[in-house]
């Protein structure tokens, strides 16, 4: 028992500063997870600081973040934080069987982008992004990406390195430092964004960026080479990873980014046949064109020419009826829905009857006119009147 409330049912697994156990809270009826830290990491004395802080961090709330229940310091004896259990494994065991899909790899960029944004956001620097600090929570259903969610985010927030007792006690995995890290300078946000990079790369491929045999090969690969990046990526994963994982800190997106760029992935096109258009109307040099170029499945503008069209002709294009049915249904084939047939019939049938009834006009109007009968005596009248009415006619 831990605190005469926490019941250590199981031990779960361990670290270089922290052993962590399945508990239950006998007060709430929960399950939770006990990480003890190792004697002499974390060290004591500033009570109200450490007080404050775990303060601090119970407040975060994310679901891409563990929730912090509860913190017993050194003053008041064990050392150990209580926060939620999560039953799902973590993202290290899940790379056992391979790389994961690109759904899964962008739900992972995406959420966890999110999580430090909230954690750096409150003034802490994780420190040690890796796969065994990634939990994964339980599929929703059988066809849910992965559901991500980052641990000890407080751990080297609450245990300083300039605290540490120790010997040869560090802070964060060499497999997965930022190139800052290992020359020995303060660890900052874009530290976690190198580490998020190192593991969206391991994730994607599913092998290490750097795979030395020795930790301190790994580390002075990390300040002579660049990871590398498979081309069969797509340029949308390449551009994003070989930003995230710049050797100068300043060039690196912040989490925010990393997680509105990884969302972009995500309007690509389901069927890789079908390509949308980035459409620039900006102009370009001559103020007068916009840009139209085809957009690749991985959700960025692929390199085949760009066809130049006037900027009036994308602002004059009338806008589609409602009836007219989009691509993919049958329309495709050429067939319409029924009510179209309909209206396209009826139309058809009164062209039909007002182009008979302008023929018929036409056809009587070209029609000679009857030539005038002349003005014949009748019968029994005598021909000299007849004759003398002719002549009175033409006499002026």
């Amino acid at each position: 028992m831990l605190a005469d409330r926490y019941r250590v049912d199981e031990f779960v697994g361990s670290g270089g500063m922290a052993s962590v156990f399945r508990a239950t809270d006998q007060a709430l009826g929960r399950t939770v997870a006990i990480k003890s830290f190792t004697p002499g990491t974390a060290g004591r004395g500033d009570e109200a600081r450490q007080v404050s802080e775990t303060r601090l961090l119970a407040s975060l709330s994310h679901h891409a973040l563990v929730t912090l229940f509860d913190a017993h310091l050194p003053e008041r004896g064990d050392a150990f934080l209580v926060m939620e259990y999560i039953d799902g494994g973590t993202l290290d065991s899940r790379l056992l069987g391979g790389a994961i899909s690109d759904e899964d790899a962008t739900s992972l960029a995406r959420e966890l982008g999110e999580a430090l944004h909230v954690v750096h956001g409150a003034g802490i620097i994780h420190r040690d992004v890796k796969p065994s600090n990634i939990l994964l929570r339980p599929a929703l259903t059988p066809q849910s990406t992965l559901r991500p969610t980052l641990a000890d985010f407080g751990i080297a927030y609450l245990v300083d390195t300039t605290r540490l007792t120790a010997p040869g006690t560090a802070i964060g995995t060499a497999a997965y430092l930022a190139p800052e890290q290992v020359r020995g300078a303060p660890p900052t946000t874009a530290s976690d964004i190198y580490s998020l990079g190192l593991v969206l790369i391991e994730a994607l491929t599913g092998r290490r960026a750097f795979a030395q045999q020795t930790p301190v090969e790994a580390i002075a690969a990390r300040l002579s080479i660049q990871p590398e990046i498979p081309a069969s990526l797509g340029p949308g994963w390449r551009s994003l990873l070989t930003d995230m994982t710049a050797r100068d800190p300043e060039q690196r997106p912040t989490a925010l980014e990393v997680a509105s760029r990884a969302r972009s992935l995500d309007v690509a096109p389901s069927d890789p046949a079908v390509t949308a258009l980035a459409v620039d109307t900006g102009g370009g040099a001559d103020g007068g064109a916009a840009s139209v170029a085809p957009v690749s499945s991985k959700g960025a503008v692929s390199p085949a020419p760009t066809l130049m069209l006037p900027t009036e002709a994308l602002t004059d294009v009338p806008p589609v009826p409602p009836e007219v049915a989009p691509l993919g249904t049958r329309a495709e084939a050429g067939q319409a829905s029924s009510p179209t047939r309909v209206r396209l019939w009826l139309l058809v049938l009164v062209a039909l009857v007002v182009a008979g009834v302008l023929a018929v006009a036409l056809w009587n109007a070209n029609l000679p006119s009857e030539p005038a009968q002349p003005d014949l005596p009748q019968v029994g009248e005598p021909l000299d009147t007849h004759l003398q009415d002719l002549l009175d006619e033409v006499t002026p």
